[in-house]
């Protein structure tokens, strides 16, 4: 997906309308910053975006200082699903979906590994969370509907064009 200066700004006026909703409303069980997570690997980025990776991480900055958290989380985890995102669609793995489902539960994984062994060795706590493992369960549940109203939108937006 290439982006037009058209296309930029709408891309940070969803990031900032949805990093403002999350800002209001904090649930426990759906963590907004994984559904956002899960739109930003589900989109087909163009290679030569090199501004994209750079705004991800400032609106994570801008994310985690509204929300109180370390910086560079919020930033680190848009990042994550970003990078695995332009490595699938390098690999040729974009349109299969059923690899690509499970190279997202794996991220998601790992992701909650690294997070209980950051609390871990930071704080000394054996902390499992059940809370926390059903919203990484919610985000497996929600990743396929909203990749299929994306993956929808994008080609019908490639037929468009």
């Amino acid at each position: 997906m290439t982006l037009s200066f058209k296309g930029y700004l709408l891309l940070n006026g969803f990031l900032l309308f949805f990093i403002s909703f999350n800002n209001v409303f904090n649930f426990n069980l759906i963590d907004l910053t994984l559904i956002l997570s899960i739109l930003l690997y589900s989109i087909k980025w163009n290679e030569s975006e090199w501004l994209v990776p750079l705004l991800l991480f400032a609106w994570g900055i801008f994310q985690d200082i509204l929300l109180g958290m370390h910086l560079g989380y919020s930033g680190s985890i848009f990042l994550y699903f970003y990078v695995l995102s332009q490595i699938i669609s390098i690999n040729g793995l974009f349109e299969q979906q059923k690899i690509k489902f499970i190279i997202f539960i794996i991220a998601l994984l790992i992701l909650f590994i690294f997070k209980n062994l950051f609390i871990y060795f930071n704080y000394q706590l054996n902390y499992l969370s059940v809370g926390e493992l059903s919203a990484f369960l919610i985000m497996v549940l929600l990743y396929l509907p909203l990749n299929s109203i994306i993956i929808y939108s994008q080609k019908k937006y490639e037929k468009i064009r």
